[in-house]
């Protein structure tokens, strides 16, 4: 609470104070005279992650991936949360190694750097030679790291339910939904051994690319803690002017970067999520070496025909089409406008149909689609929306190499497969063989599905549920009328036993007179009747 209010989050630092304060020994307080709140809110909340620790920059890292769920200044600020902390002891790295390993080091080993070529919050990377001289790297996870990036991811998703609608409230922003995919990303990092299996996988996908080198593995010395890996001596395409210095062509590895990205989405339907200059290496004859495979994402059949039917409507411009195929896959919430939608999807395609493929500014349009998909509130699939921003990533990637690098000539040859892969006679008999299996099963089992449904009936032990939309505000509508009667009912009870009662002499109960006690029932019946009253003006429903 202390760091939310420190960067002008105070309203958000209320919420849990109100949900701890019964739980806390003692008042909280606050300072909230810090200068850093005068910040725009996009950056206080950058620096409220940093300050938070590992888990939340992590969590804000991941969070710049999702454009479809956060505006765009927000995901150029969360971009720039660096991932930099202190190495552990090398002494306690040693220490998982050999546990995990069951051998000593130097059995293992015939040299281990004490100091890492890298640190993050998660793990860590040294460098390390094999007994046959091999040179390796080692990425090992921080001691006890499991433990409190579950803690503090649960401690995220509390704080996601608690939160929900006040960061970026009236945007139909889900915190909670984020908070559940986000997190689960980041624990699923915490497993080298899914590491281990996607560089495994991507190396068998790409083995006959010459452009392509992936890392080699030492599955000998993996675990789900430790993965070893080749040493990758090369250099990183960023800044540009280290590729000219050692005679590289920087239009060809843009090229190259594009085809190693479009080709895991649009064929392999695996990706490496987010396909940034910082996860290359480029080695001589301008061979592309990606890293960091901890992220990798697979799309789904039902994401792959989503992509499909999309491109065959925005190839006929026909937004209504696209609409229906958000609809279809039940992407839209109720109260989306769909006219509304399906008008600004067809202006979007308009604004750049007729432009030549050189002048279509591609990163723009990822940038508009997400402004779609947030401002109606399409409820992507969380792999789909990554797939466009791995797409836009490796955009600005090209054209940081290459200025006149154009990703939609790019990726024309992809698209143009994928809309014919469906008319190809192999495909055709593969759907229809599918769709005759189907039917077949369903007719063979339609005769035990009746006779079950007989037998159920003849037992009595058929159930109808009926959900009725919004039935559960109709009940608290009448449970607040039936209310309201009741208490009008009782108010005229007391003024009418007042009125017999103050006329009469005599005593109730031998010592409190009949006048005294139909007095109290007019003032009790008068301030029932002042409630009452007020909450029907507070309801705004006279």
């Amino acid at each position: 609470m202390a760091v939310l209010v420190k960067y002008g989050l105070e309203e958000v630092a209320d919420l849990i104070r109100l949900r701890v304060q019964g739980k806390a020994h003692r008042p909280i307080y606050y300072d909230t005279s810090s200068p850093a709140k005068y910040h725009t809110r996009p950056v206080r909340v950058r620096l409220v992650l940093e300050e938070l620790g590992p888990t939340f920059i992590k969590f804000g890292q991941l969070l710049s991936t999702r454009p479809d769920l956060i505006p765009h200044d927000y995901v150029v600020e969360l971009a720039r949360l660096q991932d930099q902390v202190a190495p552990a002891d090398p002494n306690q790295i040693i220490q998982t190694i050999e546990q995990e390993l069951g051998r000593p080091i130097k059995e293992l080993f015939l040299r281990f750097e004490n100091d890492p070529i890298a640190a993050g919050s998660i793990a860590q990377v040294h460098r390390a030679q094999l007994p046959d001289k091999t040179e390796v790297v080692i990425k090992v996870l921080r001691p006890g790291i499991r433990q409190l990036v579950r803690t503090e991811c649960q401690i995220i998703k509390e704080l996601a339910s608690l939160l929900q609608g006040t960061i970026w409230e009236g945007q139909g922003l889900d915190l909670v939904r984020m908070a559940d995919d986000l997190t689960e990303a980041i624990i699923r990092e915490t497993d080298l051994a899914n590491e281990r299996r996607n560089i495994l996988r991507f190396a068998k996908a790409f083995e006959s690319d010459p452009a392509i080198h992936i890392p080699r593995v030492f599955e000998p010395y993996c675990t789900d803690t430790v993965l070893t890996m080749e040493y990758i001596d090369g250099i990183k395409p960023s800044p540009v002017e280290a590729l000219a210095r050692h005679g590289l062509d920087q239009r060809l590895i843009a090229r190259r970067g594009a085809d190693f990205v479009l080709r895991q989405v649009f064929e392999l339907w695996i990706f490496h999520s987010d396909p940034h200059p910082g996860n290359f290496f480029v080695l001589p004859d301008n061979v592309l070496c990606p890293i960091d495979f901890g992220q990798v994402a697979v799309l789904p059949s039902t994401d792959r025909r989503l992509i499909g039917e999309i491109l065959h409507a925005i190839m006929l411009n026909d937004g209504a089409r696209i609409v229906s195929i958000l609809d279809g896959h039940q992407m839209l919430e109720e109260q989306t406008d769909q006219a509304r939608l399906s008008a600004e999807i067809e202006q979007l395609i308009a604004n750049y149909r007729n432009l030549p493929l050189k002048d279509i500014p591609f990163n723009q349009i990822f940038t508009q689609v997400f402004d779609l998909i947030r401002t109606h509130k399409v409820r992507t699939p969380a792999r789909f929306s990554l797939m466009l921003k791995s797409l836009a990533t490796i955009e600005s990637f090209g054209k940081s190499l290459d200025p006149d690098f154009n990703m939609a000539q790019a990726i024309t040859p992809y698209v143009r497969q994928i809309l014919t892969a469906d008319l190809k006679p192999k495909r055709l008999w593969q759907t229809l063989q599918s769709s005759l299996y189907r039917a077949t099963s369903m007719a063979l089992q339609l005769p035990q599905d009746a006779e079950l449904l007989v037998r159920k009936m003849r037992l009595g032990r058929i159930q109808v549920r009926v959900h009725h939309e919004h039935l559960e505000n109709l009940t608290k509508t009448l449970d607040k009328s039936s209310n309201r009667i009741s208490f009008a009912l009782i108010i005229a009870a007391l003024l009418v036993a007042s009125s017999l009662l103050v006329p009469q002499e005599g005593k109730a109960l031998g010592f409190i007179s009949l006048q005294t006690l139909g007095v109290a029932g007019y003032v009790v019946a008068a301030i029932l009747g002042i409630w009452l009253v007020a909450s029907i003006i507070r309801s705004g429903r006279l």
